[in-house]
């Protein structure tokens, strides 16, 4: 089996082992016991839930969280808090992964053949897409990492990702705690 395959479904297999724990954590209460046991600390709880927003393993885990937490608290407080945990998170994988992003980049621009793609948006002026689809996949709930390189192939400097990942990652959790906070 090709090597590429292989790590898509240990990649595939770790994603759906944390969707897994994240389904047993609410099911079980475990999650709720647990927020509620650490209420007093809850703004360290929300800045968490925010920082593991961003990753592909920790995602659904940090849903969980974030649902849980939605419940009880003041959903713009919960949203902006949790989007600082959330740009800690895509600094952390900025400055650690950079060289790996850079790789990933160049892999997947081989593969799919973005260059053409890319001279295409180039020649009529569509450029701002590349950033724009990064910006939408940084405030969805999916991991940041493909949204972090897509943004890295812009040539924003480094303040403005954290500003525009605050704004974004804030805005989709915003977006996810306000619903759940006026059902329950």
């Amino acid at each position: 089996m090709d090597r590429k395959i292989k790590k898509l479904i240990f990649k595939t297999a770790i994603f759906i082992f944390s969707l897994s724990i994240a389904w047993y954590l609410i099911k079980s209460g475990l999650l709720h016991n647990l927020v509620v046991t650490v209420l007093p600390l809850r703004f360290m709880a929300e800045f968490l839930a925010g920082m593991f927003y961003t990753s592909f393993l920790t995602s659904p885990i940090s849903m969980a969280m974030i649902v849980v937490l939605a419940e009880n608290n003041n959903p713009i407080i919960l949203a902006l808090l949790a989007g600082m945990g959330a740009v800690v998170g895509d600094l952390v994988i900025i400055k650690f992964f950079k060289e790996k992003l850079s790789k990933d980049v160049s892999l997947i621009t081989r593969e799919l053949q973005l260059k053409k793609i890319n001279n295409f948006l180039v020649k009529w002026k569509l450029e701002f897409i590349t950033p724009l689809v990064g910006a939408i996949i940084i405030a969805s709930p999916l991991p940041d990492e493909l949204g972090l390189m897509m943004l890295g192939a812009s040539n924003l400097k480094y303040y403005q990702i954290v500003i525009l990942t605050y704004l974004l990652n804030t805005a989709g959790i915003l977006l996810i705690v306000t619903p759940i906070n006026l059902l329950s």
